[in-house]
């Protein structure tokens, strides 16, 4: 099973995505706090790569301690186009998820995923909608459905 979960959390202009993901025998969870805009940006690429078949973009959110040391990526999503064909193309949505550490945590304890799936551009494109009405808080989870056959 591949599938992609996101919620969110929404206040005034921000909002606190949360992912789950699985893919396979793997699964993994992570989140972040993203600016309303930047992530109807990251709608408005999605459905334009779907469309038109070409570029890459992501959205990331990390974490880092206040000197900017030991970056951590808890919910990242990266795009690409892996087959530019417009009736069957192939996106690819490579996903890295992380728990939030504690302070004073090793990094060894904290929890992380990382994989791609890939996924027919006509299902991005209902995605795309989907998530958009999530941070429009017209729906409560935005759900992606991956081909394991591919």
């Amino acid at each position: 099973m591949e599938q992609l979960s996101i919620t969110a959390d929404l206040e005034d202009y921000s909002v606190g995505l949360t992912c789950k993901a699985h893919l396979n025998e793997f699964s993994g969870v992570g989140g972040a706090w993203f600016n309303l805009g930047d992530v109807a940006t990251f709608c408005d690429n999605l459905s334009r790569l779907a469309s038109e078949m070409i570029g890459s973009f992501e959205l990331i959110g990390a974490q880092s301690k206040i000197d900017g040391s030991e970056y951590l990526e808890t919910f990242s999503i990266r795009c690409y186009v892996l087959s530019a064909s417009k009736i069957n193309g192939i996106i690819g949505i490579h996903v890295t998820l992380a728990d939030y550490p504690y302070t004073g945590c090793r990094s060894n304890e904290i929890r992380q995923f990382s994989g791609e799936f890939k996924i027919r551009h006509h299902k991005i494109k209902e995605f795309s909608a989907s998530l958009l009405n999530l941070i429009n808080n017209n729906q409560s989870e935005a759900v992606l459905f991956g081909d394991g056959r591919m």
